[in-house]
């Protein structure tokens, strides 16, 4: 399976498939708990995290199947004027749910921070469209991020909120370091790291 950077005209497909394939997400479902609001919402999220995170995101040849975003150790995670953007245009769109999203996303870095204070290869989203699920799909996504951890000799982290998850992540060798709340009374998370 051919895995390849997203280009700048993939970015709204593979916003798409995201919204896809995190809509029954806890910490999705926690912060906007209306189905229909939350179909209409995560597309556009996600379109704006790809502008805000400086991240390297990777995708499936041809066809977007799905996408993983991985943030190398030593790069600042955030881009300055779309986080500016999207601290102005995100409260007008989340409306109510603006709380629990700032909320969830402090309750994530500190948990983060806590299990990988050092350098580390950070999986800081992965999923694939529902109907190419089981695929191979997640895996040839995970390659590019574990291969930069080889080469830099630090470990990889992700943080996962479904539980559904944590055999797939074993599989590939990441282990459970800790879990709890994202934030307190938030949905449930695991923290996992690999190391090469």
């Amino acid at each position: 399976m051919e895995i390849v950077r997203l280009r700048d005209n993939q970015v709204r497909e593979a916003a798409d498939v995201l919204a896809r394939a995190f809509h029954d997400d806890p910490a999705w479902v926690w912060m906007l708990p209306d189905e229909r609001r939350r179909a209409t919402l995560l597309p556009w999220l996600f379109r704006v995290g790809f502008e805000v995170t400086d991240a390297d995101v990777w995708t499936t040849g041809g066809q977007v199947r799905g996408c993983a975003r991985w943030l190398p150790p030593g790069r600042a995670a955030m881009r300055v004027t779309p986080t500016l953007r999207a601290l102005l245009t995100t409260p007008l769109r989340l409306r109510d749910a603006t709380t629990r999203f700032l909320a969830y996303g402090r309750a994530v870095e500190s948990m983060r921070n806590r299990v990988a204070p050092g350098p580390h290869w950070y999986l800081a989203g992965i999923g694939v469209d529902p109907a190419a699920q089981r695929q191979g799909v997640g895996a040839a996504l995970m390659q590019p991020g574990l291969d930069g951890a080889v080469r830099s000799r630090v470990p990889a982290v992700l943080l996962t909120n479904s539980e559904r998850n944590l055999s797939f992540y074993r599989a590939h060798g990441f282990e459970v370091v800790a879990e709890g709340s994202t934030p307190e009374r938030g949905p449930h998370a695991w923290a996992m790291t690999w190391n090469p």
